[in-house]
Parts: structure tokens; C-alpha cells; sequence
């Protein structure tokens, strides 16, 4: 919103100016300074007449600048990772650039997704899969639209799994789900209780991991994790027609160059999943 301040000024051998600051709520932006002489009696017709000399002056000042965003500190930045590595594991939850440093640096990967997501949906390189709860999916075509239907079970081995796989109490681990929230709690609750000293959970969990990372190669034991966006190439085309989409990665003529999205970025993890400790509990 701009505001305008009405501040009393004398400026060189003119007296009585008025002067007009204009700007925002943050900034600066010109001042005004209207001189305003004596009245100059003149006659016309024999008539005295008063006229009022005006002279503006604009004087300007330097326009207002934000200032620049910086840059979040991500990984590999040295810095950062080691502020990371201090931090951890006490934090007990990274983010995913923060999980990308302690993925980097030693930490395991261990996703408790089911084994169908951890397949089908994709996998991070070197993570090692352990499910806390299983699942089967099978499509109902009874009704219309078919509905996908998930049908869970718990994994009554799961400690076993990872005591068997981490013997060590101060393994240091990564614990990953879907979306860091029902199923990975309920891991750092297990492995908490059972002694382990060096687990963290990932917040937004494979979910989130997946928005920024993705794994490149075939062979999951060779992949290596790109930030996406990297390799994408914008130009502006200021000759356009306008006859076709106006932003692509190569030229305005192909829409099979424009940059495409290999993942579903609204994914989220709508299934309500099972305590895993009352199931194992009332089963057994």
C-alpha cells in the first residue's frame, strides 16, 4: 500500500516547501519538493493579480530491494553435513536433505513398507526392506468405478527380521515408510524399546524422498540417487506463434521434449494402517 508523509523541508534559499515522500510500508522509493515562492503582485487591465510560483523538484532515491533468498542448505554441502552429522541422532527426525546426509554417511536405508510397495512402487538404492505389515491388492469390479481394495497383515517376525539383519544395538538406521508417520512411529517405538540407540525416522517419508530423489540405472545395487530437475533445460521463445504448449524443455514444436514427470506427485497414503503390536499381541 503506498502511503504518502507530508514533511516540512528547506531546501537551498527557497523557504516554505513542502515535500512528499512516497513509497511502501518497507521502503523509499522518491521524495518530492515542491518550492513554493512568494506571492508576485502583476497587473493586467488594471487589476492587481497574485500568482504563486510552483517548482518541483524530484529528488530520487535508490528504488527498494529485497533482499535476496539464500539458498537452503542441502546436501553435499560440507557445512551442512556437519551440522547434520552433529545433530543426528539426537533430533530423532531428518527431513530429506537431512536424510540424504545420513543416508550418505552411513546410515541404512531400512524401508518398512510392505514388500508390494517396496517392488512395485520403487525403491531407493541399498535400502533394505523389512515390512512391518504386508499387504495384497486386488481390483473389485463389482462395482463402478472399480475400487482397488488392500488387504494388510502384520509381519509377527519383524523383530526377529531386524535383529537378525542389525545385530548390533548401535546400528545406525534410517527407518522409512510411506510418509514417516503410522508405520515408521511404530518402528522407532519397537526398535527404542528393544535397545537400538542410533534410529532416525524420515519425515514426508519414500513419499517426499521420491518428490526430490530418484534412483538412476537398472540394477538397484548399482543405482545412484539424482536430484530431480537437474538435467532440465528451459528456454523462452519470444517468436512463438502460440499455436502449441508454451513451455518446454527443447523447442516449441515437439510436446514429446517437454519435461514430463515420472512419479505421481499427489501420491499420498490415504490406508489407515494396523497397530502392529495389538495384532501380534491378540494373535498370538
Amino acid at each position: 500500500m503506498l502511503t504518502t508523509t507530508a514533511m516540512s523541508a528547506m531546501t537551498g534559499k527557497a523557504k516554505g516547501a513542502l515535500g512528499f515522500r512516497v513509497g511502501t510500508a518497507t521502503g523509499v522509493r522518491a521524495t518530492t519538493v515542491c518550492h513554493l515562492r512568494r506571492h508576485q503582485a502583476a497587473t493586467l487591465n488594471n487589476k492587481t493579480l497574485r500568482r504563486s510560483e510552483v517548482t518541483v523538484v524530484a529528488r530520487g532515491y535508490p528504488a527498494y530491494q529485497e533482499e535476496p533468498e539464500q539458498e537452503p542448505k542441502r546436501w553435499p554441502d560440507e557445512d551442512f553435513v556437519a551440522e547434520v552429522m552433529e545433530k543426528f541422532p539426537d533430533a530423532g527426525v531428518a527431513d530429506i536433505e537431512e536424510g540424504r546426509v545420513l543416508y550418505e554417511m552411513g546410515y541404512t536405508y531400512l524401508d518398512v513398507r510392505s514388500s508390494t510397495e517396496f517392488e512395485n512402487d520403487a525403491k531407493t538404492p541399498r535400502a533394505v526392506n523389512i515390512p512391518l505389515i504386508d499387504t495384497t491388492k486386488k481390483w473389485d469390479l463389482s462395482v463402478t468405478p472399480a475400487v482397488q481394495e488392500v488387504t494388510q497383515s502384520v509381519n509377527p517376525k519383524f523383530l526377529e527380521q531386524v535383529k537378525e539383519k542389525f545385530p548390533d544395538k548401535e546400528s545406525k538406521l534410517l527407518i522409512v515408510c510411506s510418509d514417516g508417520r503410522q508405520r515408521a512411529i511404530q518402528v522407532l517405538m519397537l526398535l527404542d524399546a528393544e535397545g537400538y540407540t542410533n534410529i532416525v525416522g524420515l519425515k514426508g517419508g519414500y513419499i517426499d524422498w521420491n518428490f526430490v530423489f530418484k534412483g538412476t540405472g537398472g540394477n538397484p545395487l548399482f543405482q545412484k540417487l539424482e536430484r530431480r530437475g537437474q538435467t532440465v533445460k528451459y528456454s523462452t521463445v519470444y517468436a512463438s506463434d502460440g499455436d502449441d504448449l508454451g513451455v518446454h524443455s527443447t523447442d516449441s514444436t515437439m510436446f514429446g521434449k517437454t519435461d514430463y514427470v515420472d512419479f505421481d506427485p499427489n501420491s499420498v497414503d490415504t490406508e489407515t494402517w494396523l497397530k502392529w503390536a495389538d495384532e501380534v499381541k491378540t494373535n498370538a
